[in-house]
């Protein structure tokens, strides 16, 4: 880009002082042009200890470390206030906006950062027989903006059924089971940010399980970042990192859905004490996959809060590109099938298929 401009500028030795301005105007359009490349996304993972969920300074010392080292975007993960399956979403979640909203949301403004967590949030009035102070709740994540502004609220469509305590949905909602409250599919939706389009799904929507319904709704609106809180959890820590068992995981396996987006997201750590399926304990394991697929897990999987740096083109692989000759006939359609744009990049491994070199158009 740098040749480009200087190659405009050497034009001064050849023509008169009448078109000196006129091409310094074009230099400089040179360098503020699309074609310049955004920076990489530092984003802070906090991953949580189940014992902190709710302890909001904690919460937001987290978010300062992980400001200190860099970070734009600091990123919860599901039911950060109380806990995913704590039967107090019934008797406790405040709406949104509410209490503990706004406390992320002063996170967000006094740092300077976006923020995405997931929360519980307060739904309509519990049904007959049911406690007097109890609601419905709802799986919800919100996206804030370093003003403090809530600029995507999400209510989790893809709701695990059943998975509170039956003893406890008894005695608040006089059920013998019960579940948080789906969102509605067509609520999901994207925002445009610093980072591209951008959405946020609540864990199991991001599952690729069929059929798959708020990936698919998603996958319309071609999104260029999604950011996910997870619950990902096993019921023994020496199962974690393993396949079902890794939120990275998760998170390739939905981007390979979308074909257009990264997906990060954090997950928390320590012992689940709520619901249903217990033992448990949540597997830490946060990072992100590029839009190819490709996972790629924070190094400190264990941490309170990791930092990942998440690049401005990533690679897509291919078979078909063997030299520089098939990298120029496939690799346009390679990366637009993700799409992204061709940047000129390619390599080859003979006897394992190529790659080409993809920048996403994020359609900013």
């Amino acid at each position: 880009m740098l040749r480009r401009a200087f190659a405009v500028i050497g034009g001064l030795l050849f023509i008169g002082w009448s078109g000196i301005s006129t091409l310094l105007v074009a230099a400089f359009a040179v360098l503020a042009s699309p074609t310049s490349q955004a920076a990489e996304l530092t984003v802070g993972l906090v991953q949580l200890r189940t014992a902190d969920a709710g302890n909001f300074q904690v919460m937001k010392a987290l978010a300062v470390e992980a400001k200190k080292q860099g970070a734009s975007l600091v990123v919860y993960p599901e039911a950060s206030d109380l806990g995913w399956l704590n039967p107090s979403a019934f008797t406790e979640a405040e709406p949104i906006p509410g209490r503990y909203s706004t406390a992320f949301a002063a996170i967000a403004s006094e740092l300077g950062v976006w923020v995405a967590a997931g929360l519980t949030e307060r739904g309509p009035k519990a049904g007959p027989g049911s406690q007097a102070n109890s609601f419905e709740a709802y799986d919800a994540g919100i996206l804030i903006d370093p003003k403090g502004q809530i600029v995507i609220h999400h209510r989790q469509f893809n709701v695990v059924q059943n998975a509170f305590d039956p003893a406890a949905c008894q005695s608040i909602l006089n059920q013998p089971q019960c579940s948080y409250s789906p969102g509605e599919k067509e609520d999901i939706k994207i925002t445009k940010t610093p980072f591209g389009r951008t959405a946020i799904l609540v864990c199991a929507d991001a599952y690729t399980y069929p059929p798959a319904v708020a990936l698919q709704q998603l996958k319309n609106l071609s999104p260029d970042l999604v950011i996910v809180p997870w619950g990902i959890t096993a019921a023994a820590q020496n199962q974690c990192g393993a396949k079902d068992f890794n939120a990275t995981g998760y998170a390739s396996e939905a981007a390979s859905y979308l074909k257009s987006a990264f997906v990060v997201g954090a997950n928390a750590t320590g012992e689940r004490h709520y619901g249903r399926f217990l033992p448990s304990v949540y597997c830490g394991d946060s990072g992100y996959a590029t839009p190819s697929g490709e996972p790629v897990e924070a190094p400190a999987t264990g941490s309170a809060v990791v930092l990942i740096h998440i690049p401005d083109s990533f690679q897509a692989p291919t078979p078909l590109v063997i030299n520089e000759s098939s990298a120029n006939e496939f690799c346009p359609a390679v990366c637009g099938s993700y799409a992204s744009n061709w940047n000129d990049q390619w390599t080859s491994d003979v006897g394992h298929g190529g790659s080409c070199g993809c920048t996403p158009n994020s359609g900013q």
